[in-house]
């Protein structure tokens, strides 16, 4: 029986590489992680460049209207009309009708009318069409 004295065998040298490997894969880890982190960070920033930019052509838009509006608010057309309908004015060799609403509803137009167009119908026929005659407006 041989014994050697000396070095004896031992897994000391895989220890280092096991030590090794796990580092590498913890830092392979850190580093997916900020980068997962950072990918996710620029994915809200575009999204919210997107949303703004959409806001901004809105805003735009809205501005171009108010534009227009206050453009045709400084028009001589705007200024008459206003002037007709707050001051009662009315332009040269226009006539002005005044309709009361209290008194004339559109029923009563409605039976002025067919009185008029019933005036030369007899009598007996105007109660027949009163009774028996279809009303398509009281449905």
């Amino acid at each position: 029986m041989i014994i050697k004295v000396g070095k004896k065998p031992s897994s000391s040298g895989k220890v280092p590489f096991k030590a090794a490997a796990i580092a590498v894969v913890a830092i392979v880890l850190l580093l997916g992680s900020a980068l997962s982190k950072e990918i996710y960070r620029e994915y809200k920033i575009k999204k919210e460049i997107e949303a703004l930019k959409s806001e901004i052509g809105s805003m735009e838009k809205d501005n171009y209207e108010l534009s227009q509006l206050l453009d045709y608010y400084r028009t001589d057309e705007y200024k008459e009309a206003e002037a007709r309908k707050r001051l009662n004015l009315k332009a040269e060799g226009e006539q002005v009708v005044m309709i009361d609403e209290k008194k004339a509803s559109v029923e009563e137009v409605k039976a002025a009318e067919e009185a008029a167009q019933q005036a030369g119908v007899s009598n007996p026929t105007k109660w027949w069409n009163y009774f028996f005659a279809s009303r398509d407006d009281k449905g």
